[in-house]
Order: structure tokens, then sequence, then C-alpha cells
């Protein structure tokens, strides 16, 4: 038995050390090795679960869902909305299987802003957009072989529940 234990032993240190620091490859490893992927369609679905309890966590009491939607990190998202009647909000959230941010850009003829949204937060970024306006979102396509999602609600808010800047795409000053 000892003699097999320290063979194995042998055999371990031999396959572990050209593994190690011994390389003679310079650089960072392979785009591959350094992209994080989901493993499979539960890793996926726990994503879609964990975006939908952060728009949850970020939704205001009485607000009310004009529409909602997903779209893939691969294609971007792409939306124009009509904020009519009362102010809305538009709120997001975004998942992928390792750390990474998107840029949210949400303009209305010459106001624009980008806003920086990171994937995994336990609570969705929310927007303020006044009424009577049409604005678009955007999140710019992040190539076939990313992998996440983004969710997405745009819902309508009593006008005394707007906190902070009350128009998001233009900005306020402080």
């Amino acid at each position: 038995m000892p003699a097999r234990r320290s063979l194995a032993v042998v055999l371990v240190a031999f396959a572990v050390v050209p593994a190690g620091g011994c390389s003679d490859r310079k650089g960072p490893p392979p785009a591959s090795a350094a992209v994080p992927t989901w493993d499979g369609k539960a890793e996926q679905e726990d994503a879609l679960r964990s975006a939908e309890q952060a728009l949850n966590a970020s939704e205001i009491e009485d607000s009310a869902r004009v529409d909602e939607g997903m779209a893939a990190l691969p294609q971007g998202l792409d939306r124009t909305f009509a904020a009519e009647g009362r102010p809305h909000t538009f709120d997001i959230a975004c998942q992928a299987p390792g750390p990474r941010s998107i840029t949210l850009t949400l303009d209305r003829g010459t106001a624009r802003s980008e806003w920086e949204v990171t994937c995994g937060d336990l609570e969705a970024d929310q927007f303020n957009i006044p009424s009577g306006v049409r604005f678009a979102a955007r999140v710019p396509p992040m190539g076939p072989d990313a992998q996440g999602l983004v969710l997405w609600r745009f819902n309508t808010v009593d006008p005394g529940d707007v906190s902070g800047c009350e128009d998001d795409i233009e900005g306020c000053e402080d």
C-alpha cells in the first residue's frame, strides 16, 4: 500500500508541475478560458429568477406595469417607449455567468444619458421618465459568444412616488 500511495503522489506531482508556473507561454490565458459560461439550462433559469427578484425588489408599491421583456446580451436591447399619462420608471436587471456590466443608453431627442448597470445586483436599476415623452432604451449587442440576459419593466407611478431626479434622461442638477 505505501508504495502505491507514493507512486500516486509522484504522478500527481508530475501532472501538476507542467500545469503550474513552468509554462513557456507568456501573456493572459486564451479568451475561451477567461470567459465564464453557464453550464446548462438550470443555471440560466436561476439567472432568470434572480433578475426577476431584482426587478421585484425595486418595484414601487402602487406602480402599474405597462410593458416588460427580456433581451439576450448577444443581441442587446433596442426599444422605444411612450410615457403617456403619469410619470414612469424604466427598471432593468442584468444577469451573466461571471462579473460583467452593461451600458444602458436612454435617449429622447437630443437628450441622452448613459448608465452602467452591474449584472448580478440584488436590486434592479431604476430610471425616472417624465410623462408625455417618447424615449429609447438601448444596450449594445455583446457579440455572439457573450452569455447573459437583461430583464426590464416599464411602469407608471404616481407623481408623489417619484424620488430623486424626475427625468433621468435629461438629468438634474444637484
